[in-house]
């Protein structure tokens, strides 16, 4: 027996140390033969791309900017499953899913404690995730399972709001990335002390039953090298069709990421529905497919949570003097006219009861409002509604008034001509003898013939020539048409006179001095021509008899080159034309 297993005992020690040997150089020879390397080394990044909307108002996956009323809030608690998150290509040419899943929950809330402004923060933390393919890669390690996404916080302001006439909401918003994120469980950047700032503005408008939202902005976040890309800086952009009411709500996003230190583009298509639970609370859920390969997109996530939200009862615009739109307040009177919104045609414009709460309109200054005004493009009294009061005779006494419309006479006749039969220069309604010619003084009768006394008789003096009322000249002021009132009665003598001779017809001449534009100088001396020819008309001579004419500067009596003889130049002169 012994010597069997003597025999038996070198074979055995030969394998015993084939076996080590082997087990040596695989040892030696397996890092060299089995490990792979990337482009370059990996670095923490953040890889968390899933946004959303804390307070939700419109939408939960887009900011729509409209905030929180005022002193509401809503807080949420939700889990979120995702895959394909971080491929990694080794030298051989395969791809390896470092981060294959990651499941994760999220506290997040917002709140407005004043008008228009709301204020939000978001906690994410890494409950579970894993992936494979990493110690095959060198100098990559193994993602931890567990740690703390990056927090954030956020404030928006709305600027627009439907509610006040604008045609769409409008909000400006700020989040803020803070350190706290675990690096090796890629919940934060390396570089910048994982700080980030994502400013953005938004955009919505109501229309039928859903609401149409966009917003677009970019993320600040340091730069950082990844296997084949780099990472860094990204304009975002999100637009989403959501559903409105209190019921069972829906939503369908689009969210995009493009890099800008690197040619890539994140694209994730969203969607989410809501259903209140009662109590304030309303249970949500939300999924996604990703288009892209682009570090932190998933082929697709699933989420779901609760929230909780307050919101109070609506201020009220009306009764508290906050800024409001006449439609929103249809029983106030904003511009204090005495006519309510809803009735006032011009409700931030104060006017009449009559108008509709508009302001009156006078197109033609008048003191008529256009609405009574039957002439309201010129000016009238109010008596004639508004319309110029007729006069066909131009005597001054409008045609409502006057008892001879085509005649001109004066106002006290109700201009009628002055009738003076015997031509006496006596009215007949002041004549005691209408037809008969006599002085005033004998009131219009032959005056009586006395018997004189019988006197030495008188010495023979050279008959002097008797000098006629029409060769007395007007004199007028400077620039003026309306002569001085002691004419009056040299006017009224050659009434008398023209009385006296019926068929006796006068050309009324009217200068001027030189001084000024020739122009106007002819028209001045036309309307002093005319001037006297109406005074003359209104004492009774027929305007049939009497030519007014104006010469300007054209005819001066004396020389224009003193003050004196200027005075003397404006003037009225007196033609007989016929004689009777």
């Amino acid at each position: 027996m012994r010597s069997l297993f003597s025999r038996m005992e070198i074979p055995l020690r030969m394998k015993a140390q084939s076996w080590a040997l082997a087990a040596l150089l695989a040892t030696a020879v397996t890092p060299a033969a089995f490990a792979q390397t990337t482009t370059s080394p990996i670095v923490p990044l953040d890889l968390e791309r899933l946004r959303f909307t804390p307070a939700a108002t419109d939408s939960m996956l887009v900011d729509t900017g409209r905030v929180l009323p005022e002193g509401g809030y809503r807080l949420l608690l939700m889990v979120n499953y995702e895959r394909g998150i971080l491929l990694l290509q080794g030298s051989d040419g395969l791809e390896r899913s470092i981060l294959h899943y990651r499941t994760a929950g999220w506290l997040a809330g917002a709140w407005s404690p004043v008008d228009r402004l709301e204020f939000s923060a978001k906690l994410p933390v890494i409950i579970a995730q894993g992936g494979h393919g990493a110690e095959q890669l060198v100098g990559v390690s193994e993602p931890d399972s567990f740690g703390l996404g990056t927090p954030e916080l956020g404030v928006r302001y709305e600027l627009l709001r439907r509610e006040e006439g604008a045609p769409v909401f409008l909000g400006l918003g700020l989040d803020i990335g803070l350190p706290g994120g675990t690096a090796d469980a890629f919940g934060r950047q390396a570089g910048w002390a994982g700080f980030q700032v994502a400013p953005r503005v938004s955009v919505s408008r109501e229309v039928g039953p859903v609401v149409l939202g966009a917003n677009a902005g970019i993320r600040i976040k340091s730069k950082e090298v990844e296997p084949g890309r780099d990472v860094g800086t990204e304009l975002e952009q999100g637009v989403v069709v959501a559903t409105r009411g209190k019921g069972l709500r829906g939503e369908i996003a689009l969210q995009a990421a493009e890099s800008l230190v690197e040619s890539d583009f994140a694209l994730e298509l969203l969607g989410g529905v809501r259903l209140p639970v009662g109590a304030g609370f309303e249970a949500f859920a939300i999924g996604g497919h990703g288009f892209t390969d682009i570090p932190g997109t998933p082929s697709f996530r699933l989420a779901a949570g609760i929230a909780h939200a307050n919101e109070p009862e609506p201020v009220d615009r009306c009764r508290t003097g906050r800024s409001h739109t006449p439609e929103q307040c249809p029983n106030e009177d904003d511009d204090g006219d005495g006519v309510a919104n809803k009735d006032d045609r011009c409700p931030l414009e104060s006017g009449s009861v009559e108008n509709n709460g508009c302001p009156d309109k006078d197109s033609d200054g008048d003191g008529v409002v256009d609405r009574e005004d039957k002439c309201p493009n010129e000016a009238g009294p109010a008596s004639e509604g508004g319309c110029p009061a007729k006069d066909s005779d131009g005597d001054g006494v409008p045609d409502k008034d006057d008892a001879c419309p085509n005649e001109a006479g004066p106002s006290s006749e109700r201009g009628c001509p002055v009738k003076d039969s015997d031509g006496d220069g006596v009215p007949d309604k002041d004549d005691a003898c209408p037809n008969e010619a006599g002085p005033a003084s004998e009131r219009g009768c032959p005056a009586k013939e006395q018997p004189k006394p019988q006197q030495p008789p008188p010495e023979e003096k050279p008959a002097e020539e008797t000098k006629s009322p029409l060769e007395h000249i007007v004199q007028f002021p400077v620039n003026q048409s309306e002569f001085q009132d002691n004419e009056q009665r040299q006017l009224d003598d050659i009434v008398a006179y023209l009385k006296a001779n019926p068929k006796l017809n006068v050309r009324i001449e009217g200068h001027t001095d030189n001084s000024g534009p020739e122009e106007a100088n002819r028209t001045l001396s036309q309307q002093r021509a005319n001037r006297v020819r109406a005074y003359l008309i209104q004492k009774g001579i027929a305007g049939s008899r009497l030519e007014a004419k104006g010469y300007g500067p054209d005819r001066p009596r004396v020389s224009n080159e003193t003050p004196e003889g200027r005075s003397a130049n404006r003037r009225v002169e007196f033609v007989p034309v016929t004689g009777g």
